[in-house]
């Protein structure tokens, strides 16, 4: 039986989502904090948000650099996402401490963790309030991707790579069997309606 309520509770009902790093350089600093609210907004520019707390180190480092990353992790990066998630960048430098490997970025400063299948390279063109989180949007201005996770029509190939899916409250989906059917939206859907 579905229960009906007025208060959210924990708010976990929308996972799980893939986990990303969210990376920062400002003033000869990395930091990379984990993130689950993220979200494309547009093809055409190609824009990427993503939802921080403005209390977060890596939120006040976007803002100064004007630019940041989104970098997707695996689920063998699970230890690597734990230590960036369980750790503050103003107390530490993650990257030295957990000997985080980079890759070069093309178009921004901002940290590209070699771990990462996929990597966006983003400009910030806004940081706007939404409750006790800011949506900062990006332009991608740069992409990054390990060839052997993608299938020829640049869809992730989980038979190659298994995205780490975060399910609230600590807790990561590290191993799962998928099973991948394509179901044709003008089967399923009324003909001349979209």
């Amino acid at each position: 039986m579905k229960q009906v309520s007025e208060s959210v509770g924990a708010y976990y009902h929308h996972y799980p989502r893939i986990a990303v790093a969210v990376g920062a350089y400002h003033e000869g600093k990395n930091n990379a904090m984990i993130a689950g609210w993220h979200t494309p907004l547009s093809f055409n520019p190609p824009l990427f948000g993503v939802s921080l707390s403005p209390r977060r180190f890596t939120y006040k480092m976007i803002v100064e650099s004007g630019e940041f990353t989104v970098n997707f992790l695996p689920a063998s990066a699970a230890g690597l996402i734990a230590a960036l998630g369980g750790s503050k960048g103003a107390a530490v430098d993650k990257f030295a401490a957990f000997n985080v490997a980079r890759d070069i970025p093309l178009k921004t400063n901002a940290p590209v963790l070699a771990d990462a299948y996929a990597a966006y390279e983003c400009k910030l063109l806004e940081d706007r309030q939404f409750g006790d989180h800011q949506l900062l949007v990006g332009e991608v201005v740069a992409v990054h991707s390990l060839a052997e996770a993608f299938t020829a029509e640049e869809t992730i190939d989980l038979k190659s790579i298994t995205p780490a899916f975060y399910m609230g409250n600590d807790k990561y989906i590290t191993k799962f069997k998928a099973a991948i059917e394509t179901l044709e939206r003008h089967k399923f859907g009324q003909p001349g309606v979209l």
